[in-house]
């Protein structure tokens, strides 16, 4: 059985930061991941805000406005995902001691092991949906401000890329017909994700 922990939005930067750093399982990549997801989605919608209302993008208006709403959610359910992750690996840290031959046999195994790699990929598939909205933003948002719809998209992809390490961690424990599903998840993401991220920059940088 693992400990119950706090959930992760309840705190403070710090003490975030001193549970990172510490000699224990989790938190670690994946809820830092999720993080730098939550940090993507926040600014994205600061540029939302300060663009929001001005006349210059009155057509884009209603588009704006409701991107908006999915990145404040995406904002909070990276956080959970966050949370997710960490009780997943948890979970699966604490089945470690088995011997290949007892993890042949032990009922948890497997469904830990997938736990542990559905929650990263939860967090890249979120990522990947949050840079395509951040995608649609250039031309239509504040420029004045551009600098931060780029870093938006760089904490993003950096999301993305984090996931895809925890998935391909786990790649070795998974039974083999599941491993070239993953393998492939893993492909599509980063690439998907590299080239919203370079196009995004692009753009803020024209």
């Amino acid at each position: 059985m693992t400990t119950a922990r706090a959930p992760l939005a309840s705190l403070a930067l710090g003490g975030y930061l001193h549970d990172l750093s510490a000699k224990q399982p989790v938190p670690g990549g994946g809820a830092a991941s999720a993080v730098a997801l939550a940090h993507g989605a926040a600014l994205g919608s600061m540029v939302l805000h300060y663009t929001l209302g001005k006349s210059k993008f009155a057509q884009w208006e209603h588009d704006n406005a409701a991107m908006l709403v999915h990145l404040d959610h995406a904002r909070t359910e990276a956080l959970a995902l966050a949370d997710l992750d960490a009780a997943a690996y948890a979970e699966l840290n604490a089945l470690w001691s088995l011997t290949p031959a007892e993890r042949l046999v032990d009922p948890r195994w497997l469904p830990a092991v997938e736990a542990a790699t559905n929650a990263p990929a939860a967090i890249g598939d979120l990522a990947l949906a949050v840079l395509a909205m951040l995608d649609r933003m250039p031309g239509r948002t504040s420029t004045i401000i551009r600098s931060d719809l780029a870093i938006a998209a760089e904490f993003a992809a950096l999301a993305v890329h984090g996931a895809i390490w925890n998935v391909r961690a786990n790649l070795p424990l998974q039974a083999t017909e599941a491993q070239s599903t993953w393998s492939a998840w893993c492909v599509r993401a980063a690439t998907d994700a590299s080239s919203m991220r370079d196009r995004i920059v692009a753009a803020c940088r024209s």
